[in-house]
């Protein structure tokens, strides 16, 4: 689903969405979720495979992993969670772990039924904001920032050959830049053999704003200039989705683009 909101929200949070082909790719293999209006849970996925295979397994990821979340959210009506804070956390760790691996389960059953998807994965992203809360689930080296108190960080790790390379050793940025497997990723839906997700929890603040992204933007556009982007549109999600998609596209666009953004009213 590759999917362009304008700016919408809920009580407490407001989102938006942006993917975009970039400069030099033929199809977009990028795909997100981002409600229509309401709604509390977010999907980012980059696919994989070849240009027919890496749309059908983004699109995979977004679709079951949306129906998951809207199957349970729909049998416990529309807030889940009139319990205390520790059952919160554990049960939206549960349901975000079910998500992706149905994803995952999905694109494994097609991948083998068709020849011509054979071998296909996506990266996922998942956002999911629960009374105070955000469950954030992660496969591969599509990222989710965290913005709070003016510092941008990025609160997941890549699962790439280049990081495990920079956990070793100090690079350079031309050493970086030149890695021969730069783009090489080590966990992905399709693949999970062991059935790793990365599932975070934290409680979120006031003035948080959380960006989901593929490296489409990342591989073009530098931390420090997402930071200052994001901070300087916190009031006008769609201009900071459309102006973060514009400066990938203007250093090159070589990659398909795509970002959410879901800011926490102060």
């Amino acid at each position: 689903m590759n999917h362009n909101s304008g700016e919408s929200g809920r009580p407490g949070i407001r989102f938006c969405g942006k993917t975009d082909v970039g400069r030099k790719r033929a199809s977009n293999q990028d795909s997100i979720y981002v409600p229509d209006t309401d709604g509390f849970f977010f999907i980012l996925a980059d696919g994989m495979g070849g240009h027919l295979g890496g749309e059908e397994a983004s699109g995979i990821a977004t679709d079951v992993g949306r129906q998951v979340f809207e199957e349970v959210i729909v049998r416990t009506e529309t807030e889940p969670f009139n319990i205390d804070t520790a059952t919160q956390r554990s049960y939206a760790a549960r349901l975000t772990r079910a998500a992706i691996l149905e994803a995952d389960r999905k694109i494994v059953q097609i991948s083998e039924q068709r020849s011509d998807l054979r071998g296909m994965g996506a990266t996922v992203e998942t956002l999911y904001f629960s009374d105070g809360n955000v469950t954030i689930g992660h496969v591969g080296d599509s990222r989710v920032y965290r913005l709070r108190d003016g510092s941008l960080e990025q609160i997941t790790e890549d699962h790439s050959i280049l990081n495990e390379e920079l956990k070793r050793r100090k690079m350079t940025p031309e050493e970086i830049r030149d890695f021969p497997f730069k783009n090489r990723i080590m966990r992905a839906l399709g693949h999970l053999v062991d059935g790793r997700i990365d599932v975070l929890e934290e409680s979120v603040k006031p003035g948080d704003v959380y960006l989901m992204c593929s490296d489409g933007l990342t591989d073009v556009v530098d931390d420090s200039t997402i930071e200052r982007v994001v901070k300087d549109n916190f009031d006008d999600l769609k201009s900071c989705c459309a102006k973060l998609v514009d400066l990938a596209n203007e250093g090159g666009g070589p990659d398909n683009i795509s970002v959410i953004v879901v800011a926490v009213d102060q």
